[in-house]
């Protein structure tokens, strides 16, 4: 992201300044679902989050073979981020909507994702009582999997350095269809191509798998998933599979022949007012590598106290027919000033086993610890909505 040029922020901050009078009242959400309320009428609202800490990451490194302790600036505990959302009313039950939203690493001012303007959302809808037809770069369905069952986020410590697609699970040229019945919803999601991008193949920014070309498995995605939400608790399933590209894509999905799929099941129990608690399983089938297989399973939960509250993760990852695992202990506190700011220390540590070396943030340069070996990091910081 270092090498993203800055000639982009100019016209989006001008675009943000018009549009921050008509921003309505605001969710308070876990995770990545925080921002705005969908928007009403054929207003357009302007939203967003910045979050920015201070780190320090400690153990033996793999760039030095020596132990210390690296101290930064982090992007914190959710990606800092903002956005456009509209709708316009058709008539006759019928609304056309957009979402336009993008990342940005605040402490150098780039864009992230990739270097893409909007590479969080970038997708134009049209919903009725038959349900929401999407077009464009947008979430896939393996996100009902495992999105209400990780109020930790998608952050730089989480769910996300034990599988990158948690944090990214987007899919380039693509079509979704979400329908709800009662308590029930699931959709389906294909895209021609779901990675157009040719980032920096040491990072999970961007695979370089444009598709959209004669083969017709070349670079496809399609997932499915479905979501039951009783009240005060929830089940989720989702099914991905994601085929490789050419020699040139990252992540060693270099053939349509090979393909990373992703089945998930989760579950969650709300309590008090914002409480909660989480659990899933992700089996992982992913053929760009040379042991595919990999199990990962979690459990967190949020505690509120007052203005205060107290979370904690548990997570494992192990892959089959392998000595490769990794463990992570996830533990934060936060103190809620108000409605859009809060303050908090979050602590993880990662003990790999084997080959891995998994690292205990993914604030950038990700620092990673040698093969089979021990990090932690903690951050303290300020998040603030708008």
């Amino acid at each position: 992201m270092k090498h993203i040029k800055t000639t982009y922020i100019k016209p989006i901050l001008l675009l943000a300044a018009s549009f921050a009078a008509t921003a309505p009242a605001w969710s308070q959400e876990e995770g990545e679902k925080a921002g705005p309320q969908a928007a009403r009428g054929n207003a357009v609202q302007f939203y967003g989050m910045i979050d920015q800490g201070l780190e320090a990451v400690h153990g033996r490194f793999a760039a030095t073979n020596e132990r210390d302790t690296n101290y930064r600036i982090s992007n914190g505990i959710i990606t800092p981020h903002f956005g456009f959302r509209g709708s316009e009313d058709l008539g006759g039950g019928m609304r056309a909507s957009f979402n336009i939203e993008g990342s940005f690493t605040p402490d150098d001012g780039m864009l992230g994702i990739g270097g893409r303007i909007a590479g969080r959302q970038a997708h134009v809808d049209l919903s009725g009582s038959f349900g929401t037809v999407s077009l464009g770069r947008q979430y896939t369905m393996v996100r009902y999997g495992w999105e209400d069952a990780n109020p930790f986020g998608t952050g730089n410590q989480g769910l996300k350095l034990l599988d990158p697609r948690i944090s990214n699970p987007r899919a380039d040229n693509s079509i979704t269809y979400i329908g709800k019945w009662g308590r029930l919803s699931g959709g389906v999601n294909y895209s021609a191509g779901w990675d157009a991008v040719n980032g920096n193949p040491a990072t999970t920014a961007a695979a370089n798998c444009p598709g959209e070309v004669s083969d017709k498995r070349q670079c496809r995605e399609w997932s499915a998933g479905l979501k039951y939400t009783g009240g005060s608790w929830g089940v989720a399933a989702s099914y991905e599979r994601l085929y490789g590209g050419t020699a040139a894509t990252f992540g060693g999905l270099t053939s349509p022949d090979r393909t990373d799929t992703r089945a998930v099941v989760s579950a969650y129990l709300k309590f008090r007012e914002s409480g909660k608690l989480g659990v899933g399983w992700i089996r992982r089938d992913n053929m760009g590598i040379a042991t595919p297989k990999s199990d990962m399973a979690w459990i967190q939960a949020i505690v509120p106290i007052g203005q205060y509250s107290l979370d904690g993760l548990l997570a494992g990852l192990e892959y089959r027919d392998s000595a490769n695992k990794a463990v992570l202990v996830n533990l934060r506190g936060r103190y809620h000033v108000s409605k859009r700011t809060t303050l908090y220390v979050t602590a993880a540590f990662m003990n790999n086993s084997g080959a891995l070396n998994l690292a205990a943030s993914g604030s950038s340069p990700i620092l990673r610890p040698l093969p089979g070996g021990k990090q932690a990091s903690v951050i303290a910081g300020i998040q603030h909505r708008f």
